[in-house]
């Protein structure tokens, strides 16, 4: 999985190998899961700057590629079903 994004500090452009970053790839969500949770976080109103959870402080595109984590907006688990 790759991602490339802006950095809002300093501009420059980086391409992000979660492959790398991610180890143990028995800890990662399917490619399918990972892109729906990421639709989700990219429609959510507690998105900040277009890639920051304003609940976890998470970059969104790291926090959705992990099984153990879930969506911590407030009262309503938005990632419930996608994760099934």
């Amino acid at each position: 999985m790759q991602s490339q994004r802006l950095c809002r500090s300093c501009g420059i452009s980086e391409e992000l190998n979660f492959d790398y970053v991610l180890e143990d790839k028995s800890k990662a969500v399917s490619d399918e899961i990972y892109e729906s949770r990421v639709a989700i976080c990219m429609d959510c109103p507690s998105l900040q700057r277009g890639m920051t959870c304003k609940h976890s402080g998470d970059i969104i595109t790291y926090r959705a590629l992990f099984k153990e984590k879930s969506c911590p907006y407030p009262g309503e688990e938005k990632w419930f079903y996608v994760n099934k």
